[in-house]
């Protein structure tokens, strides 16, 4: 026959063995509430340098599709709408240069930084080269508006 520690030692021992099976009731429990919680799961490249791709992004897109509205497109086209291929072109590029970039994880989120720094720089530089810039920033100013018409 088969005796028990706990029930050999008498009285004492059953409330040792009581507190041992309360304290595993307990562990079993805080388990239970741990298994219950979803862990977080990090976002790749961190909080800080996503804003800035975004903002890069949102910089790069304005002024591709900004400076053919201000400098009322091509002269030589015959359809009413002032973009062309090529700024379509260009739209459709930083979109997926500028998605690749934020999906740089980690450390390399700060390197997608500033090579998402450079491809603006290469915009701006583009669109100084070919003059639309400065067309751009120049011929934008107020009009006279119809109270204002001199005679």
């Amino acid at each position: 026959m088969t005796v028990m520690a706990a029930e050999a030692a008498g009285p004492a021992g059953e409330a040792v063995g009581a507190r041992a099976r309360a304290a595993a009731g307990n562990q079993a429990r805080e388990q239970a509430k741990g298994a219950g919680r979803t862990a977080r799961v990090p976002v790749p490249g961190g909080d800080k340098y996503e804003k800035i791709i975004l903002a890069e992004f949102l910089i790069a897109v304005a002024v591709v599709a900004f400076l053919p509205l201000a400098t009322g497109g091509p002269k030589d086209k015959s359809s009413p709408s002032p973009y062309t291929v090529n700024d379509i072109m260009q739209l459709t590029a930083i979109a997926v240069v500028y998605f690749i970039l934020a999906l740089l994880p980690g450390g390399a989120s700060r390197w997608g930084a500033w090579l998402g720094l450079l491809v603006l720089l290469g915009v701006f530089y583009k669109k100084t080269a070919t003059g639309e810039l400065n067309v751009a920033l120049t011929s934008i100013h107020p009009g006279q508006g119809p109270a204002d018409k001199t005679v």
